[in-house]
């Protein structure tokens, strides 16, 4: 499962905002702390990437509003490097969905990923015909473009670099831990942080606040665990991010992120037993795109409701349709309409009424088809073979003032 494009931007700021929160206090062994601390992100991705034969990864996540949690997502990562193998878990619980207490499973190897959920019997396999060769832990300060964040970044920590304390044990590991106010937090970091912030908290998500003014970051703090050997254990942090809605309510959202690292050469990575299983199998037949098992099953009519915000209340006002009239592992066809409930016809519009063509992407893996409407419009879908619905990515305006709902489930009568 993955979290929302707003909660995603959400937590990319929150772990930028905590690198600039872990720097140091004093110089030790000639090195800063916020060198210390570069030195084992940089270490520890290289090490997880190379060195070691197997590893745990835990991260849990939380985001709340004046102390009342909206979302949060726990997730465990067990990698074997030796073997390309992963075994993934993750739950997720948000006030705004309806996947309370779901939990999500997957597995990966060289030649076959499998993903099931505790609440459905189904195991989805897709099985390659030739191995695929993914680098199972990339690093990131690989990347072509890392020096130049690197740099980007120590220059906006700048003097900040003397605000977090440094501890060494005695048996040679280290505890990094630090916090900053408001006061302390660089004008231009607010200034980008209430620009982002208005508009992740648009009002356009059920019980999320809508954040119009005033908007800052209050506080950062962070501690991370060094062992002996300069890898990282450990890492939390916690954002708090400040502003008022249109009523003038002010709103402290907190984003509190928890990293650990365990089981280093002694994590087992376990493929699932599909004996007696019930089981949806994908064949990928060239590594470059995921045949869809029985494609026909797509044709049809899927739908979701369009609701705006009216008298402070959420009001269905009608439905969306995606229908699908031609599909198989290549191409795909259909029409794109809306039907609103008398006395909402002033929402209708030409432009959310068209037929479409579409043709299989040709990205790695990937089950979508790279869409094109009469006007020569872009866009694409999604066919969504573990959840048995239709994700339509395109740029179609709010209906008022909600977001597109690009999610389409069948329309079953």
């Amino acid at each position: 499962m993955k979290f929302k494009k707003k909660t995603v931007m959400l937590v990319s700021f929150a772990l930028g905002t905590l690198l600039v929160a872990s720097t140091a206090l004093a110089d030790i062994a000639n090195k800063s702390g916020y060198d210390q601390l570069k030195d084992a992100l940089k270490l520890t991705a290289q090490q997880s990437n190379e060195k070691f034969d197997n590893f745990t990864m835990d991260i849990s996540f939380a985001l709340k509003d004046n102390g009342k949690t909206l979302e949060t997502s726990n997730t465990t990562q067990k990698y074997d490097r030796i073997k390309s193998a992963s075994e993934n878990i993750n739950s997720m619980s948000s006030v705004s969905g309806n996947q309370n207490g779901e939990t999500y499973n997957s597995y990966s190897d060289k030649t076959s990923m499998i993903s099931w959920r505790a609440s459905d019997p189904t195991y989805n396999v897709t099985e390659f015909a030739k191995e695929r060769n993914d680098v199972l832990f990339p690093d990131p300060f690989k990347q072509e473009s890392a020096g130049d964040i690197e740099k980007i970044v120590d220059a906006v920590v700048g003097s900040l670099k003397d605000q977090v304390v440094v501890t060494e044990n005695p048996d040679g590991s280290k505890v990094l831990a630090g916090s900053l106010t408001e006061v302390q937090i660089p004008s231009l970091v607010n200034a980008v942080v209430s620009l982002q912030l208005k508009q992740q908290f648009n009002g356009n998500q059920p019980n999320m606040p809508h954040l119009t003014k005033d908007v800052f970051v209050k506080e950062v703090k962070g501690t991370a665990k060094l062992n002996k050997d300069g890898v990282m254990e450990s890492i939390l942090g916690t954002t708090v991010l400040s502003g008022k809605d249109d009523k003038g309510t002010v709103h402290d959202v907190s984003v509190e992120i928890l990293a650990k690292l365990s089981g280093i050469n002694s994590t087992t990575v376990t493929k699932p037993d599909l004996t007696g299983k019930k089981v949806v199998k994908n064949v990928v037949n060239d590594n470059l795109s995921s045949e869809i098992s029985n494609p026909q099953k797509f044709i049809g009519k899927f739908k979701n409701d369009i609701i705006i915000e009216k008298d402070e209340k959420f009001v269905k006002i009608g439905e969306r349709f995606v229908e699908i009239t031609q599909i198989d592992n290549k191409t795909a066809a259909g029409r794109y309409y809306e039907v609103y409930k008398p006395g909402f016809e002033e929402y209708a519009s030409p432009q959310r009424d068209f037929n479409f063509d579409a043709t299989k992407s040709t990205q790695k893996g990937s089950q979508s088809y790279d869409l094109t409407t009469e006007s020569v419009s872009k866009g694409n879908l999604w066919f969504d073979t573990i959840g048995g619905k239709i994700n339509l990515n395109m740029n179609i305006p709010p209906t008022g003032g909600v977001q597109f709902d690009g999610s389409f489930s069948p329309d079953l009568g």
